[in-house]
């Protein structure tokens, strides 16, 4: 039986296009309950990135691994180097939400870790039909927002096709740690570091915390033509919440592209589920776009404003 605690398997390598990238506090208003408990989410915050990232940058490169989709080539650490070295670390600054889930062996710990440290199968979906469904030239002037980011791989790919980026994660640490380590391990190696901090800081934000508290910090912002999330829809309790963002952040010519799996045993939310709350809402129009064949059934939908 599926477990919810997978990896992805990549596909093998090819040319990257060309592109300047080689191309909290609790808000007691927001309480939720899971099994009897009181839930404080996290409120959300636009994080930037350090130079400590830059800092660590030849670290790693020595610890990340290519992944080829299409013409685009992402450059991404490796989750198990980056998993052990955080729990090796115990200073103050490490003793964050994603070492309380790997100490409690959880991919999952409501209202503090929502598994950004890890690399999800229907990222890899997502990422195979966009570099089949459109060209490089689709996302220039395109402004992205990977939502639910982790690793971040989906906004990359958008970012060395062409698009400005914003990634949003639920843990800070995810996009301190992770997210933003990978989007500087995929500018062109020939820019200097101040360079490569110049050009991240133009072309993408970065924002931590629960989706509700996200679309008002950003509410007064350029809205979105596009909204990329993968695997964010397991919790029911929270499927409204990504509705209500996407609703608040996107364009009303744009499009959202969620990947997912038919069913998540275990937390209970699942795309034909999801599908049917949608539709209920009246809000979105929903088709899908394409379905796996394997017998864990996943599958990709596009939801666009009514």
């Amino acid at each position: 039986m599926f477990e919810f605690n997978f990896e992805v398997n990549e596909p093998n390598s090819s040319d990257a296009g060309e592109s300047p990238f080689d191309k909290p506090k609790l808000d007691q208003n927001r309480v939720d309950h899971q099994d009897g408990k009181k839930i404080d989410w996290y409120q959300a915050e636009q994080m930037e990135p350090t130079e400590e990232v830059l800092n660590s940058l030849d670290l790693y490169e020595l610890n990340a691994k290519d992944l080829s989709i299409g013409s685009i080539e992402i450059r991404h650490l490796i989750a198990g180097f980056l998993l052990e070295d955080i729990k090796a670390n115990n200073d103050e600054d490490n003793d964050g939400d994603i070492k309380k889930s790997e100490e409690t062996h959880s991919d999952l710990i409501a209202g503090v870790y929502e598994g950004g440290a890890k690399v999800w199968e229907c990222t890899d979906d997502l990422l195979l039909f966009l570099s089949k469904t459109f060209d490089q030239s689709y996302w220039k002037n395109k402004l992205v927002l990977d939502l639910g980011c982790g690793s971040g791989l989906l906004g990359i790919y958008a970012l060395k096709s062409g698009a400005k980026v914003d990634f949003q994660d639920y843990n800070k640490d995810v996009l301190q740690k992770i997210t933003i380590p990978n989007v500087l391990l995929n500018c062109k190696e020939e820019l200097t570091d101040d360079e490569k901090m110049k050009l991240l800081k133009a072309d993408s934000n970065f924002y931590a915390g629960d989706w509700s508290h996200f679309a008002k910090l950003t509410q007064n912002l350029e809205k979105y033509d596009i909204i990329l999330t993968s695997e964010t829809i397991y919790n029911i309790d929270n499927q409204q919440k990504l509705l209500d963002t996407c609703k608040s952040r996107l364009k009303p010519d744009g499009n959202v592209l969620i990947a997912a799996k038919s069913h998540y045993f275990g937390v209970g939310g699942g795309l034909e589920q999801f599908i049917d709350v949608v539709k209920c809402g009246k809000v979105f129009e929903v088709k899908k776009l394409w379905q796996a064949d394997d017998n864990l059934k996943r599958g990709i939908i596009e939801l666009k404003l009514q």
